[in-house]
């Protein structure tokens, strides 16, 4: 009994001794400051909205970061100096923990000078969920000479531009809508010249501008209808200039130009205010954008012409064939944006925590549909239809980093889901969606991960810029002599480069 009372007696003092570390071990983790986790977020100039602080980053802060000892830091960029914002920060090296971008140039810069880090191994430790979401076939997009230095967001609908026009213009001049590029030039003319808004000097048929990210954007399918025949490897590796057909656009475009058709402000609308003021106020026939561009809540286009212009209807369309009678449309990949950590972060163990936190289908389901009450009071076909919501309540998927666009995992839910975020135009919607992917050939926006684009991208892309406008903007005697001695410059400074190394290696990549 004696001995038995001393063993009780010791293994009561043990027990007391573990709480006591184990108490102490607590309090130590408790007193251990939290660190600071820095996250870029886009600015998308949202009216009442705070990128960096609204009810989004509230509720990421107390369901992740307080759980996790983490001082969530959002930081924002505009969505328009996306690339130029983060040079700056990269090169300072006060950029966020957590950064991306669209622009694949700029990720293999980073790479070129050592300035992103290696993601295998703390994504092997600590990214399960986000490696089970993304998968290796969109993993792999993200790595650049054998190393994961980039995760790709997963894009779930590939359906890039297209083109709208006001149908209550059509209807009024009483024209058909446009099915040939020709016709829709005839069309052009004709909002011109009998002016269905009563607008006079005012009235613009095509409302055109420039991209700081891709010149060509607001007249790709335009473009693209004009190019002859090529080869799958000479889409990639031609620079757009020297594409066959592609002359023949501009010049096109320079005649539109000089016969008042075009935006007469085009080149100097950098910031896109003026375009969209155009299209809210009734002034534009046309124009080309982004599948949803008319439809969504930011900026409201649709929305806002109809409360200007009673009976104002914008609708797809789509008139843009080669002299073949094909259509040519660009789409998307199955990647979003990079996302990164730079090599100056010390916090990538809480980085990649925090992706595959996002990446749980509960938090992942919660951050792209919002909370029931508040962003949807119901479920149609199995998908939340949202509600309307302004200010720091707003909902908006750029907060979900990991995929761009809603997955419910089928593409026909995915397309509804999208549309349900242009209350009042879904149908419109789901047309231009659909119309966007339908072609006798579909080919993706070229990016190499190759020395000579990153170095001379910024610079080829300036010289584009300049081709573009003053090929547009010159008289049409002087168009031939514009363009190529501009385009032949383009090469000279770095476009033939360029184009070798793009060619050299899509054959040192080319399946066997």
């Amino acid at each position: 009994m004696k001995r038995t009372g001393i063993v009780i007696t010791g293994l009561l003092i043990l027990a007391v001794i573990l709480i006591t570390v184990s108490n102490n071990f607590v309090t130590a983790a408790k007193k251990n400051p939290p660190v600071e986790l820095k996250v870029e977020v886009f600015d998308r100039a949202l009216p009442g909205y705070q990128a960096d602080n609204n009810y989004w980053t509230k509720w990421i802060q107390k369901n992740f970061g307080t759980p996790n000892n983490i001082i969530m830091k959002f930081v924002s960029v505009v969505r328009l100096q996306e690339v130029e914002r983060l040079n700056v920060l990269m090169a300072s090296n006060d950029a966020p923990d957590i950064v991306f971008t669209y622009d694949m140039p700029t990720v293999y810069n980073y790479v070129r000078y050592g300035g992103l880090t290696d993601l295998e191994e703390p994504l092997n430790k600590y990214g399960k969920n986000l490696k089970n979401y993304l998968g290796k076939e969109v993993l792999d997009l993200g790595v650049f000479n054998g190393v994961q230095y980039t995760i790709p967001a997963k894009r779930v609908l590939y359906g890039a531009i297209n083109g709208f026009i006001r149908k209550d213009w059509l209807d009024k001049l009483g024209l058909p809508m446009p099915k040939t590029t020709q016709e829709w030039y005839y069309t052009m003319k004709a909002f011109k010249e009998k002016d269905p808004g009563g607008l006079g000097n005012q009235v613009i048929p095509y409302g055109m501008l420039t991209d700081p990210q891709n010149i060509l954007w607001y007249c790709q399918p335009l473009v693209d209808s004009f190019k002859g025949e090529m080869t799958d490897a000479e889409m990639k590796y031609l620079p757009e200039w020297l594409m066959p057909g592609v002359k023949d656009a501009m010049r096109f475009m320079n005649k539109m130009y000089n016969e008042g058709l075009i935006s007469p402000e085009f080149a100097l609308d950098r910031d896109q205010q003026k375009w969209f003021r155009d299209i809210q106020q009734g002034r534009t026939g046309f124009f080309i954008g982004t599948v949803d561009q008319p439809y969504r809540i930011n900026p409201g286009l649709s929305t806002e012409l109809k409360k200007n212009v009673p009976g104002g209807e914008l609708v797809p369309c789509d008139p843009f064939v080669n002299s073949r009678g094909k259509r040519l449309k660009r789409v998307y990949d199955q990647k979003g944006f990079y996302i990164m950590v730079p090599k100056s972060s010390k916090r990538v163990v809480e980085a990649i925590k925090y992706l595959d936190w996002m990446s749980q289908p509960e938090v992942r389901d919660f951050l792209l549909n919002g909370e029931k009450g508040i962003h949807y009071k119901e479920y149609r076909d199995g998908i939340p239809v949202n509600i309307l919501v302004d200010g720091e309540k707003r909902l908006t998927t750029d907060i979900c980093l990991i995929v761009n666009g809603k997955d419910f995992g089928d593409e026909e839910k995915n397309i509804t889901a999208q549309a349900f975020t242009c209350p009042g135009y879904e149908k419109l919607f789901i047309e231009s969606y659909k119309m966007s992917i339908t072609a006798d050939k579909k080919y993706f926006y070229p990016e190499f991960p190759i020395e000579s684009e990153a170095k001379l991208k910024n610079s080829l892309f300036e010289k584009g810029a300049e081709i573009f406008v003053k090929s547009l903007v010159v008289k049409p005697a002087e168009f031939d002599r514009t363009y190529d001695t501009l385009v032949e410059e383009y090469m000279k400074m770095g476009g033939r480069q360029v184009m070798e190394d793009r060619k050299a290696y899509l054959k040192a990549n080319r399946k066997k």
